[in-house]
């Protein structure tokens, strides 16, 4: 192997054949700088301290003179399998990071040419064919910050935006047309940091789902906070196949598949909050849209107390909550806060005493002290046939994470009936309206009527930011909306007129407006006689004091925690 003023020597005739510097220059700088002193530098370190090159100049010139390729590792996500080939030790010795394996052939990337003896160990090691690729040393320093030690982001970046991929991925080939393509892609931009930003905005402002969506000229990157989606970046369409790429990766999808939908999940680290990522993909004319789930293991409100209901709701739902058996269900569209308000009730009766086991799909939050089954179809472990299973296991509580056909919903029923307090959601519109529902399923009426204790309808609406609420008189068609045409005109009613601390939305935060329908004889003789949800409802308000969604919502506008605006929103299919 060369040494390295041999090395130094030959980049510098380099730099004449460019252009960089002339022959006398170059030969007054060699000549002004002891051999002793050249000898312990690394090769062409000397042209850096004079400014005479930079880190990325040396770097390719590296690779022109020993006929390497270049690398940049912006763009490269390392899988923990693949760094696990070489020793950390001898990593750093060397400065070498394992990237890809491909048909037995490692790829390694180095900051300077590795001699013969050593290719040849680590190839022992390995049991792989070595291909040397060269990287900055900058890249080096970012890449064993990143991979080796707990760092996960730049020095200069803040805990709040770092973003840490958990290691849970394991090993495995890619295709050399994708090492090929990553490859090509190094100088493009950091793609790596530009999700990560995403990813560390999202979390920061508590947007339930992230939306990159591929156009003609664009791709748009969209949060939905509190339940609205909202555009928060625009991008060249030309970074959509990276920006792709990349949440491919840490989702484990496979990158090469475009024109069929796929589905992961990513574990991420954000600043100090442990989050969850569920990712979609689906194929559209311009290119695949991603959509990425945020669950902060942190954030779930797990207290009945803090869910928005009425303090009649609340002591009612409560109450029901510690029978010894019966069934509860909560309705309402997706992301209507179902889930929450099922978590809350499991872990206001969760006891040392009791045995609670949920099956889900999937598991969103993980509860301390219940047992927490997801359903996996690749398993044949369904609603229906991991309800059957838990019945074996002794429960006492079982949650079934929804109601989606007639055996699951026949097995819940009969759970109900046994001795079991059942905890389930339904989709539809309002309370009455579960009733009719479970009949159209095929549930038949006799496991319906005796199993039911209570239904809880319920919306979340975006309650009015405290930082800039305002009094205001809501347009007549709003008030009328609500059949609060002829409201006093001194009746005062709240708003947020838009700050720093609410993003200039005027919200801040979303609550429940809940509906809760307790079932008594004449409803479940209503049931057996398979009365309509309209006749339901009616003998629910006129003999119950059944207070619906809208109404616990217009409490909450005189309350000044909402606007008339959200309740209309979010009951419009409500009756």
């Amino acid at each position: 192997m060369p040494t390295a003023e041999d090395v130094t020597s030959r980049l510098g005739q380099l730099l004449v054949g460019e252009g960089r510097v002339s022959r006398k220059h170059l030969d007054d700088l060699l000549g002004s700088v002891p051999t002793a002193v050249l000898s312990r530098k690394r090769p062409g370190e000397i042209f850096l301290e004079k400014g005479l090159v930079g880190e990325e100049d040396l770097t390719r010139l590296l690779g022109t003179l020993y006929n390497l390729p270049v690398m940049h590792l912006d763009k490269v996500h390392i899988r923990p399998a693949i760094l696990r080939l070489v020793p950390e030790a001898l990593a750093r010795r060397h400065r070498m990071i394992p990237l890809f394996l491909v048909e037995n052939e490692l790829t390694l990337a180095v900051t300077q040419p590795l001699d013969q003896k050593t290719l040849e160990q680590i190839s022992r090691q390995t049991a792989c064919t070595i291909a040397p690729v060269l990287i900055s040393r900058s890249d080096a320093d970012t890449a064993f910050g990143l991979y080796y030690t707990d760092a996960g982001a730049e020095g200069d970046e803040s805990p709040e935006k770092s973003v840490r991929v958990a290691d849970h991925a394991e090993a495995g080939e890619v295709s050399r047309s994708e090492v090929e393509q990553l490859m090509a892609a190094g100088k493009t931009a950091p793609v790596i940091k530009i999700v990560d930003e995403i990813l560390a905005q999202a979390a920061q402002e508590g947007a339930s789902d992230v939306h990159i969506e591929p156009g003609a000229e664009n791709l748009t990157i969209r949060f939905r906070v509190d339940g609205i989606l909202q555009t928060v970046r625009e991008l060249s369409a030309t970074a959509h196949p990276a920006v792709v790429s990349r949440v491919k990766i840490m989702a484990e999808l496979d990158i090469a598949e475009r024109q069929k939908p796929q589905d992961g999940r990513i574990a991420l680290t954000v600043g100090n909050r442990e989050m969850d990522l569920r990712v979609s993909t689906l194929p559209t004319v311009f290119g695949e849209k991603v959509v990425l789930r945020l669950l902060n293991r942190q954030s779930v409100q797990v207290d009945l107390d803090v869910l928005g209901f009425s303090s009649g709701s609340l002591e009612t739902l409560k109450r029901l909550s510690q029978e010894p058996y019966g069934l509860i269900l909560v309705t309402g569209p997706t992301g209507s806060g179902k889930s929450t308000t099922l978590y809350a009730a499991l872990n206001f009766i969760k006891s040392p005493e009791i045995n609670i086991v949920t099956v889900e799909d999937p598991v969103e939050y993980q509860l301390p002290g219940i047992n927490q089954v997801p359903v996996n179809r690749k398993k044949d472990v369904t609603f229906a046939t991991a309800l059957r299973s838990i019945l074996r296991q002794d429960p006492d509580v079982i949650l079934v994470g929804e109601i989606r056909d007639p055996e699951t919903g026949n097995i819940a029923c009969e759970a109900a009936l046994t001795g079991h307090l059942v905890l389930s959601t339904l989709h539809t519109n309002d309370a009455p309206s579960a009733l009719t529902r479970l009949l159209e399923m095929g549930i038949e009426p006799f496991l319906v009527a005796p199993s039911l204790l209570v239904i809880v309808g319920q919306r979340l609406v975006r309650t009015i930011c405290p930082e800039c609420a305002e009094e205001y008189r809501p347009p007549r068609e709003s008030l009328a909306g609500l059949g609060l045409a002829d409201v006093p005109p001194d009746l005062t009613f709240h708003r947020g007129r838009g700050c720093d601390a609410c993003g200039r939305r005027g919200y801040k935060g979303r609550t429940g407006i809940h509906e809760v329908l307790v079932m008594d004889e004449t409803l479940r003789e209503m049931i057996a006689a398979r009365a309509t949800a309209n006749a339901i409802r009616k003998y629910a308000h006129e003999r119950l004091g059944f207070r619906d969604m809208r109404l616990d919502g217009l409490k909450k506008v005189f309350s000044g925690i909402t606007t008339i605006e959200e309740v209309i929103r979010v009951t419009r299919d409500a009756r």
